[in-house]
């Protein structure tokens, strides 16, 4: 797909999360989501295309690979071209193809996925459906799309735990950039063509002209900035439609399917997280791909001239495009929020842990202070009766040192004795000091530390029926 439709498809699944029957218990995430996606939709245009224009890595990371096994001995079958790159140079007959090839798998079942998917419903009446199939094992866009989930998710946890300015923090545009990225991923394995080992490279090459017309129909429909690289948006925040140009039925089906599509939070029954998903996807878009340019000629002989003539084209190729880009817009969406839930569950046993801490302290500081009041004064009263008995303890070393003194006698004994009395004295004064001023302390901020205590058990208290309210539902 081109620029303008993988920025056009990230706008629109950040619509659909918006006016989607978001299931209740994720309702509250995709509205925080949206709040903060709207922050940096500026950045979509550069974004979304970063995978084509930066990285290019189309020739492994924008594919997963499929091919009939029924047909690939067939002369003209478009297998040769995908043989040679992917298992070896090819001589004559193709390279045995055998489930001890290193280089390609052979699978035949075709994963669950969500109702809701519309090329997932199609290709189950496919003729390929359930039938032995070649996968390329070099493609890796279901490893990219499941890497780039799992950064998104690390990425928040840094930019939380870190201190702000920290050299190690992540911006939020730095984020925002990396769901824009994912995005053009999983659009990419919606487009059958990217998922069909056929070769239809040829100088009028088909792929390019079929991807050249949606982008065509998504410039024609909005009123592009293109000196700022972004769209002019509407008063919701999302892309402008342009008043001087008719949507195409695809734009206005797309436009629809937002608010008309139902839901589902579920992966499919196959499926546990994004790179399942999009494997379930690249499947069941390799099954479009003969619907969309059916295998009745050697693919390097389909030019657009030809394609344009047959059936495909003519009778169906509008209500393909619709099926792709629908799907392409509503799985976008679902790996968002799954991503950005994930991360949300995380913050919120962050939030809970920090809060049981603090929880722990206070109780630990309102215990002591209770502590304090419950014990000091028993400790003061041994303390004053202590201080009385030194006190006559010295009494009488001070008479016994002045009786010395009278008769003559050495003194230096009894002054010690008398000195050792007198530190006794004051050492037992000063604790008690300490003693009385730490239960006055304790008297005063009784009230505040129970409240502080109280106040701090009731957060977590709070957090925890949070917690329990969405349970591991946003987990995937």
């Amino acid at each position: 797909m081109k620029q303008y439709t993988h920025a056009w498809l990230a706008m629109m699944a950040m619509k659909r999360i918006e006016y989607a029957k978001i299931p209740v218990k994720q309702q509250d995430d995709a509205k925080a989501l949206i709040t903060w996606f709207k922050n940096y939709r500026d950045l979509v245009l550069q974004g979304a295309w970063y995978p084509d224009s930066v990285f290019k890595d189309m020739s492994n990371s924008h594919i997963a690979k499929y091919f009939p096994l029924a047909d690939y001995q067939k002369k003209g079958s478009g297998l040769e071209s995908a043989l040679a790159d992917d298992v070896g140079e090819i001589d004559g007959e193709p390279e045995e193809v055998n489930d001890e090839n290193p280089k390609i798998r052979i699978e035949s079942k075709f994963r669950k996925m969500p109702q809701t998917l519309r090329m997932f419903n199609r290709g189950k009446g496919s003729v390929l459906y359930d039938q032995p199939y070649i996968q390329f094992k070099r493609h890796n866009l279901c490893d990219r799309c499941e890497s780039f989930t799992e950064s998104l998710i690390d990425s928040f946890k840094i930019l939380t735990m870190e201190n702000p300015g920290a050299p190690v923090i992540p911006s939020n545009n730095h984020i925002a950039m990396r769901f824009f990225i994912l995005s053009h991923y999983i659009a990419d394995g919606h487009m059958p063509l990217h998922c069909d080992a056929r070769s239809f490279y040829n100088k009028n090459e088909v792929h390019a002209f079929i991807e050249k017309m949606w982008d065509d129909q998504v410039q024609a429909a909005y009123k592009i900035d293109e000196y700022n690289e972004r769209f002019y948006y509407d008063k919701d925040g999302y892309p402008l439609l342009n008043e001087d140009t008719e949507p195409s039925p695809l734009i206005k089906y797309v436009e629809k399917e937002l608010r008309d599509r139902s839901f589902s939070w579920d992966w499919g029954d196959d499926n546990n997280n994004t790179w399942d998903y999009m494997s379930g996807i690249s499947q069941y878009s390799y099954l479009m791909a003969y619907d969309l340019i059916p295998a009745d000629r050697d693919p390097k002989q389909i030019s657009t001239e030809y394609y344009l003539g047959t059936e495909a084209y003519q009778k169906h190729f509008e209500e393909y495009s619709k099926i792709i880009l629908g799907d392409a817009v509503e799985s976008i969406a679902k790996v968002w929020l799954h991503a950005w839930c994930r991360y949300r569950s995380w913050f919120r046993d962050h939030e809970l842990a920090i809060l049981k801490a603090k929880t722990k302290t206070a109780q630990t500081v309102f215990n002591a202070t209770d502590k304090i009041i419950d014990t000091h004064p028993g400790l003061i009263t041994k303390k004053q009766d202590a201080i009385e008995a030194a006190e006559q303890t010295l009494q009488t070393r001070e008479d016994d040192l002045n009786e010395a003194i009278s008769k003559g006698k050495s003194v230096k004994t009894k002054t010690e004795s008398r000195d050792a009395a007198a530190r006794k004295v004051e050492k037992l004064k000063e604790e008690l000091s300490r003693l009385e001023a730490e239960l006055d302390k304790a008297v005063s901020y009784w009230d505040i530390h129970q409240a502080v205590y109280i106040a701090a058990q009731l957060e977590m208290k709070s957090k925890e029926a949070e917690i329990e309210k969405y349970g591991k539902t946003n987990s995937v």
